[in-house]
């Protein structure tokens, strides 16, 4: 029996999840059993084996403690099944890393920039002489009568 999603409470201003990357790793559990690779009901167990063995710390809010357990389930749940092994999983953290210290601030990271940065762009013009702070400080510049 599949949930009516829409009808939930949502105590993020009327949105279902907080960040966007929580609705990707929703929809990833949700998608990965319809696929058939696991039942809700071993899906509920694993998440609910992970939410005792990680509760929330003094420091997350209630949203974040439940979407890292719910990305550390996912991760031991695959790893279990043998769909990944931990290696696959610290190899791919470290390619979207490298992607995201790749990537011009503002713009999506992409897999591509892991191995090869965009060129940065700058959208301001080039200043070619000292940048005054305070009015105070500035001189006018001498000029020569020669």
């Amino acid at each position: 029996m599949m949930t009516d999603y829409k009808r939930l409470p949502t105590p993020n201003g009327g949105k279902p999840f907080e960040h966007p990357s929580h609705a990707q790793a929703f929809a990833m559990v949700v998608r990965l059993n319809e696929t058939g690779l696991f039942a809700w009901d071993e899906w509920v167990e694993v998440f609910s084996d992970e939410i005792a063995r990680s509760p929330a710390a003094p420091d997350e809010t209630a949203d974040q403690a439940y979407y890292r357990q719910w990305v550390s389930a996912i991760d031991r749940h695959l790893i279990s099944l043998g769909v990944l092994t931990e290696g696959d999983m610290t190899e791919r953290a470290a390619v979207w890393r490298q992607a995201y210290l790749n990537t011009p601030h503002g713009e999506p990271i992409a897999l591509a920039n892991a191995t090869c940065a965009p060129r940065h762009t700058h959208h301001h013009s080039r200043v070619r002489g000292p940048i005054a702070v305070s009015t105070a400080s500035v001189q006018a510049p001498e000029t020569s009568t020669a």
